[in-house]
């Protein structure tokens, strides 16, 4: 990566990418968006790799926009700030491998939603959460609003946006905003960890599985049953399939490849 914005480490199977401007809290900028997606892509190409990691240096996973570079936007460089900003949410959100956030401190603004768009997010008990927008008189973006309520519902979603306060990591377990709580030493080892037990299953079902998941809230039942119809179909006719139900028999654990 060109400005070591953003680290690239490969753990077995799993790509843990790590933001990498603690001085500036992992802040959304440009370059680390750029930095960013670079690694995403890097990760969705490499057939290797089965699940990704997201984390953060420092005492942030990401504050979000940087406010510093707040007076320099204007209609025209805001609007493309956050096209970059969506083009790398929409390529988590549709990757077709789970992504987890290790959430190691503040996710506040962008960086809240950063977390929200990934498919897990484990969080170290010193973590806090913002919805900041309305503090700095702007709206959430960084698809907070697509996301968040999807998480938490409606009304709680609301309640955050509209004050902005500030949540313990406890309270976004209890809201389901965190998956687990994990202690701040043993965070980036629980979330490997997991990533493992996650990815244990056949990739392409998984990749099919998840791609049904992502947009079930808009679709009918019938929709859905008619793409689970279809992806089960393609399932049936791959090798993972036929090793699945082999090592069942044979009662051992399946080594699938992918096909």
């Amino acid at each position: 990566m060109m400005n070591n914005l953003v680290l690239y480490e490969l753990l077995d199977r799993t790509a843990v990418i790590t933001l990498n401007n603690p001085d500036k809290l992992n802040a959304l900028s440009f370059d680390l968006i750029e930095e960013l997606e670079g690694a995403i892509r890097k990760a969705e190409k490499d057939e290797h790799v089965q699940s990704i990691i997201l984390t953060g240096t420092g005492r942030a996973f990401s504050s979000g926009g940087n406010v510093t570079d707040f007076p320099d936007l204007n209609a025209v460089n805001g609007r493309k700030y956050l096209i970059e900003g969506h083009d790398l949410l929409k390529r988590i959100y549709a990757l077709e491998k789970p992504v987890i956030a290790a959430v190691n401190g503040l996710a506040v603004g962008g960086g809240f939603n950063l977390a929200l768009c990934c498919d897990f997010v484990l969080a170290s008990e010193k973590a806090v959460f913002s919805q900041i927008f309305s503090k700095i008189g702007l709206v959430p973006d960084m698809g907070g609003m697509f996301l968040l309520p999807r998480t938490v519902g409606l009304q709680r979603a609301k309640e955050l946006m509209y004050s902005g306060r500030k949540i313990t990591a406890k309270e976004a377990f209890e809201y389901g905003i965190v998956l687990e709580l994990v202690s701040a030493e043993h965070l980036m080892e629980r979330a490997v960890e997991f990533a493992k037990t996650i990815t244990e299953g056949a990739p392409n079902a998984i990749a099919l599985t998840k791609s049904i998941l992502n947009h079930s809230f808009e679709s009918s039942f019938d929709q859905i049953l008619a793409e689970e119809a279809m992806a089960q179909g393609i399932a049936f006719t791959t090798k993972d399939h036929r090793e699945g139900v082999t090592s069942f028999f044979e009662k051992r654990q399946p080594q699938f490849s992918g096909r």
